[in-house]
């Protein structure tokens, strides 16, 4: 296995347009110009070779020290209502620029932007709304070598805002969407046809992620990924060995860009504009193994974004199989980010079978993915395709996430298709790595330990239970106890009339029980029904929309 596949960046919500305007108006005068430690092309080079022997996440920049405090360099100003910082920022001959900032204390309201220095916008104002104890960010991937980076904050806040731009990143590769030679020329857009068909939601729940380790940043894909709680947890899976040497500090400057894609089969439009910043690692497979190749588990890796995904960025959390099954036919796909580009799809037809990426450790926690030609390509995965999702279809519920990337077996191109890509399997992620109990990946997406294995995916995990119809309208009738033994009682909102049909669902949609209610109150039996997640659905008459709750049955 001498190819990982890798590369990826984060932020948060976008402000409104007048603010953008309010902002150009004081760029006239160029502010003082700041420069990290200069880039070695020469050392990164030698760096990068030994990276690739090592088989170590590939990286697209390198951060460059620099410790600027904004009490100590830069300029402030008012304008307005706003108090307004500003410092120019120049690295020469990168391709495109961030900046990471610690040591941050800022007040409600505190916005940070990107300029060029002719007063163009590069990116727009994002929050530093930062959770507690967190006080680190990134700011927005920019082009070019040279960029103004504007930080506002009320003038009445309670407080003066402090931070520092500790490193700067120098891109100096896969950063740039025009570079031809970037990734494969057989690479498939996620809108092409009859490729993307039937796959649209996980399309959707597929992110680019740019990692940051101690040596600079790297493009990955994940998946955001749904929970038995369904409470729109804001999950992302990945790859264990996109984020192994990352610090907790440098989980909260990932940034997460979603929707990054291209607007047709042949390229046209894209936006870099929807990403969020910072995340927490939450579970991993801890399964390091120079004897096994660097591998002696699944490489999965659960972060939770440090804020709740946008509506606007019409996200999807994606179902998931972890049941431990052998083989897989009927074929799927792989939805990820090669070399941190716009994003694409790949097609496998032949069965997914089980094995590992040294075949002579005898682990059994991956699929062995064999690419197919398709109609507009040969989709294979590449370097930043690590982390990304493998789906396959269940009927009546859609695509589910049954394995994460890893890589590729070596000499894998386009021009030379043949050869195996290797996904670590769910249900081996689930319990069977070699980490600590509470790191697996079972007590986060099942943490009621229902013992659910297959869920569904929804776009509004939180507000419509996944795998029902009619979900529009909810009374939430009341069910105690809520986790149930062998009794659950439930009582019936005063809107609604008696008698009732009540129907009890699996988060597949698949009808478990069913009761006629004939009181506002009553006590159903549930001893006869497994432990698991279910969806409590009552309704009064044909002709009314159902009311749905969800319970957990515990015995």
């Amino acid at each position: 296995m001498s190819s990982m596949a890798h590369r990826i960046p984060t932020s948060k919500h976008v402000l409104p347009a007048l603010l953008l305007l309010a902002t150009s108006s004081n760029l006239r005068a160029q502010p003082t110009y700041l420069a990290p430690h200069p880039f070695d092309a020469t050392a990164t080079a030698l760096d990068d070779r030994q990276r690739d022997e090592a088989g170590a996440l590939p990286l697209y920049g390198r951060t460059l020290a620099l410790m600027a405090r904004s009490d100590a360099a830069g300029t402030w100003t008012v304008d307005g209502n706003e108090r307004v910082w500003r410092v120019g920022i120049t690295s020469p001959g990168a391709l495109a620029l961030e900046c990471f900032i610690d040591q941050a204390e800022v007040p409600n309201g505190a916005v940070i932007g990107t300029f060029a220095p002719n007063g163009r916008i590069l990116s727009a104002p994002v929050s530093l709304d930062l959770p507690a104890g967190v006080a680190e960010f990134s700011t927005a991937l920019v082009p070019g070598d040279s960029c103004i980076l504007e930080y506002r904050e009320p003038l009445d806040a309670e407080r003066h805002g402090r931070f520092r731009i500790a490193s700067v990143g120098h891109a100096y590769r896969d950063a740039q969407v025009e570079d031809a030679a970037r990734e494969g020329s057989c690479q498939v857009n996620v809108a092409c046809h009859p490729e993307s068909d039937g796959w649209e939601d996980a399309i959707r729940a597929t992110v680019r992620i740019s990692v940051v380790v101690p040596e600079g940043t790297g493009w990955c894909s994940g998946t955001l990924v749904n929970n038995v709680r369904q409470d729109c947890a804001p999950y992302i899976l990945s790859a264990w060995h996109c984020g192994r040497t990352s610090t907790a500090a440098q989980f909260n400057q990932y940034k997460f860009y979603f929707n990054f894609q291209y607007a047709t089969c042949t390229g046209g439009s894209y936006s870099t504009a929807q990403y969020m910043t910072g995340a927490q690692l939450k579970a991993y497979s801890d399964d390091y193994a120079p004897q096994y190749g660097g591998l002696g588990g699944s490489d999965f890796m659960l972060l939770r974004t440090n804020a709740a995904v946008p509506a606007g960025f019409n996200p999807f959390w994606a179902g998931w199989d972890a049941t431990n099954i052998a083989t897989v036919t009927g074929g799927g796909v792989c939805t990820h980010h090669p070399t941190g580009a716009p994003k694409r799809i790949s097609t496998f037809t032949q069965p997914a079978t089980t094995g590992h990426p040294m075949a002579s450790s005898g682990l059994m926690s991956h699929y062995k993915i064999i690419w197919a030609q398709t109609e507009h390509g040969w989709g294979i995965t590449e370097e930043g395709s690590s982390g990304s999702g493998l789906f396959k279809q269940i009927a009546g519920i859609g695509p589910v996430l049954i394995g994460t990337c890893t890589g590729n077996s070596s000499g894998m191109n386009c021009d030379n298709h043949a050869g195996t890509a290797y996904f670590g399997k769910m249900s081996y992620s689930w319990t069977n790595n070699p980490n600590a109990a509470n790191i697996k990946l079972k007590p986060w997406l099942d943490p009621d330990n229902t013992g659910v294995l297959v869920i569904g995916g929804s776009e509004h995990p939180c507000a419509a239970p996944s795998g029902i119809a009619s979900a529009d309208a909810f009374y939430f009738p009341a069910c105690m106890p809520n986790p149930a033994n062998d009794q659950l009682s439930v009582r019936l909102p005063n809107g609604m009339a008696i008698p009732a049909d009540a129907r009890l669902m699996d988060p597949m949609g698949r009808l478990v029980a069913q009761w006629n209610l004939r009181d506002r109150t009553c006590t159903l039996s549930t001893a006869y029904i497994p432990a698991g997640a279910y969806i409590l659905q009552v309704q009064a008459g044909a002709n009314e929309p159902p009311s749905s709750t969800r319970i957990l049955i515990s015995h």
